[in-house]
């Protein structure tokens, strides 16, 4: 399955339709590589309505300690989204995250951050408050 035909159904805000590719790529090409060029859609479409969490992300966290935590980092610190920020949240809350302080900083560094808008800023310090932070 070819990722360009999910993107398409997500543009589109089809979410059945997601899910539906989303089950062929788990059984044909199920890859970290997938969760690389997911994040990488979602830094270029940061307005899409992903869902709450949304067929992408629970794809996505499939791959939790497997890879994907670094991922997600480096696609934050690259161009952070209201969507990637609540995902860098979602592992910061859980206690099998390795280098939790590693998380937070880049989320303390957005918070603070004149290279990203102000809406991006303000969800960074929401999160931060969500931490106790």
């Amino acid at each position: 399955m070819d990722l360009d035909l999910l993107f398409e159904d997500v543009l589109n805000e089809d979410f059945e339709g997601s899910e539906e590719k989303l089950e062929t790529i788990i059984e044909e090409n199920d890859s970290l590589e997938n969760v690389k060029r997911i994040l990488t859609f979602m830094e270029k479409h940061p307005d899409v309505d992903y869902g709450m969490p949304g067929p992408l992300v629970h794809y996505i966290e499939r791959f939790f300690l497997n890879g994907y935590e670094e991922l997600l980092y480096d696609s934050v610190k690259n161009n952070p989204t209201e969507h990637t920020l609540w995902m860098l949240n979602r592992i910061i809350n859980s206690p099998k995250l390795i280098n939790r302080d590693k998380y937070l900083t880049l989320m303390k560094g957005i918070a603070v951050s004149d290279n990203v808008s102000k809406q991006i800023r303000s969800e960074a310090k929401l999160f931060l408050n969500y931490q106790n932070i």
